[in-house]
């Protein structure tokens, strides 16, 4: 995304030819790719955003039963947000949907990637939750590399 900027850049203020789309080609496909496909990513390493203030405090069953019971309200969530995303990215195709800028521009593989990464994620998280229902000693928090005080 970088890369295409600075080309686009340098291409309109050096030869005064923009790379036409540009702006489209980046708010459509790679703003969507580097939000939604890394959800998984995220989860796996186990690293959303949480605010553990109170959860610290709980004693041991309390932070499973807790843990577990976020693991499942997320993957409701994901699942929803999968299926209605996949449901638009299925129409989309079928009508090989366009979007009209500066050039003409395909939209449904863009839309595609909401499931994709939406179901990634909620794999990952009913991975998570299954670890954390069969292992007493699943860890929430992020692994700390090696040679990393804590």
């Amino acid at each position: 995304m970088m890369l295409q900027t600075v080309i686009d850049v340098l291409a309109s203020n050096l030869a005064g030819r923009p790379i036409p789309g540009n702006l489209e080609v980046i708010s459509v496909y790679h703003m969507v790719l580097v939000v939604f496909l890394p959800l998984a990513f995220v989860e796996m390493k186990k690293e959303p955003i949480a605010v553990d203030l109170v959860y610290r405090m709980l004693p041991d069953i309390v932070k499973r039963w807790v843990l577990l019971c976020g693991y499942l309200v997320t993957a409701t969530f994901f699942g929803f947000l999968a299926w209605k995303t996949g449901g638009d990215a299925l129409r989309s195709f079928a009508m090989n949907e366009m979007m009209m800028g500066a050039v003409f521009l395909t939209i449904w593989p863009a839309k595609l990637a909401l499931p994709v990464g939406f179901g990634a994620a909620l794999l990952m998280v009913l991975a998570n939750a299954w670890q954390a229902a069969t292992d007493p000693d699943f860890n929430p928090s992020p692994d700390v590399p090696e040679g990393a005080e804590t």
